[in-house]
């Protein structure tokens, strides 16, 4: 690990836009990789991707030449550990919904004083041992994202951002919205000013803001808006779409 450049792109202020790996292919991560775009997030919360799939996918998308995020499925120290072992350098969090939980956030990616991440002699993180000081920088390399997605999430997002470990919230309008009373209606007004909520408080405490979204118009309005992070939304999705419309062309 001698860099994460997802998160020196974070820190440096840059509006970064990627698409959320669902297929749990390795092909289509590899194509996503190799674009222009700024990160593949692979997904572990509601895809059928486990760790292998997971490390799989990093695989193409590294050699693609691209950033690979990934989303845990849980707030679990030992699927954290895992994955950073494995060599995720960037880790999503869902359902942050207090300081307690992005304290556990934080301390799952991080080694002993400051965390409880154990100690692995020879992993693909610290590329199979060889990386003799991969113990001495992690803890500075990886990036933690936790995801605001609910009613008490947004009230906390303020105390959640002031954490020392935190490097960015993400909005997850899904989750939100039926938190909210609109689950079948997550571009509802009140969403999308409860997120522009959550990004002022992350601001407050100079810490960025992503959300997820469903097509480029609506990225473009958040990126104006000022979040730095944006998913315009899955692999799966986007394939989909694109077979529905070819499908139409039967029924002409």
């Amino acid at each position: 690990m001698t860099q994460n450049i997802f998160k020196e792109r974070l820190k440096n202020g840059e509006s970064l836009v990627g698409i959320f790996a669902a297929l749990g292919s390795e092909m289509a991560a590899e194509v996503i990789g190799s674009s222009n775009i700024d990160y593949t997030l692979i997904d572990m919360e509601h895809a059928p991707n486990d760790i292998r799939n997971v490390v799989n996918q990093m695989q193409a998308v590294k050699a693609a030449g691209g950033e690979c995020l990934v989303r845990i499925p849980v707030l679990d120290h030992i699927y954290a550990k895992r994955l950073l072992d494995a060599g995720a350098t960037t880790i999503m969090f869902p359902q942050i919904n207090n300081v307690n939980d992005a304290i556990n956030a934080v301390k799952s990616v991080k080694y002993p004083p400051a965390g409880i991440r154990g100690i692995a002699g020879a992993t693909r993180a610290n590329n199979f041992g060889r990386e003799i000081n991969y113990v001495d920088i992690a803890d500075k390399k990886v990036c933690v994202i936790c995801q605001i997605e609910s009613l008490e999430a947004c009230k906390n997002a303020k105390d959640i951002a002031s954490i020392d470990g935190v490097d960015l919230l993400f909005v997850g309008p899904g989750d939100l919205s039926a938190d909210m009373g609109f689950i079948k209606n997550r571009a509802a007004k009140e969403v999308k000013e409860m997120a522009i909520k959550v990004l002022q408080d992350a601001n407050k405490c100079n810490k960025p803001c992503g959300i997820m979204v469903s097509n480029i118009t609506e990225a473009k309005e958040m990126i104006q808006l000022g979040f730095a992070i944006v998913a315009v939304t899955t692999d799966l999705v986007l394939l989909r779409n694109a077979v529905d419309e070819i499908a139409q062309l039967s029924k002409k």
